[in-house]
């Protein structure tokens, strides 16, 4: 099978071959058995690209899609409160654990004390104010 030929049957497809090209192709298909197989594939090949439906994600693809991922945002929202619910009520004993050890090994029973501030400034720390030493 000639290349030419080839190329005279695929413009043929393309209806651009004027009388002339139109008698000698009919004379190389009648001639040429390789050219008559090629033909027919083309013709085949055309045939289903030309009935196959394009390809679509169908009618409200994006409103779909968007829907979706709200879904599975609420679906892990759902599962991280979830998770943490669990430990609130180990986390909320811890709490109220420490706050037990601080009044039991508290010396005064104020929220500063209970909440581990202390009131009193410890007597064994020397303070030194500078302003007051360079003024003197």
């Amino acid at each position: 099978m000639e290349r030419n030929n080839e190329d005279l049957f695929l413009q043929s497809l393309d209806g651009t071959l004027d009388e002339a090209q139109k008698q000698q192709l009919k004379k190389v298909l009648a001639e040429d058995a390789g050219l008559q197989r090629a033909s027919g594939q083309y013709l085949a090949l055309r045939d289903q690209l030309l009935r196959k439906e394009t390809d679509s994600f169908g009618p409200f693809f994006a409103e779909r899609i968007i829907n979706r991922i709200k879904s599975l945002k609420k679906e892990i929202d759902y599962q991280i409160f979830f998770f943490f619910k669990k430990y609130q009520l180990a986390a909320l004993g811890v709490v109220v654990a420490l706050l037990v050890l601080n009044i039991i090994f508290s010396d005064q029973l104020t929220l500063k004390s209970v909440l581990g501030f202390e009131d009193e400034k410890p007597n064994d720390i020397v303070t030194i104010d500078l302003y007051q030493d360079l003024t003197e």
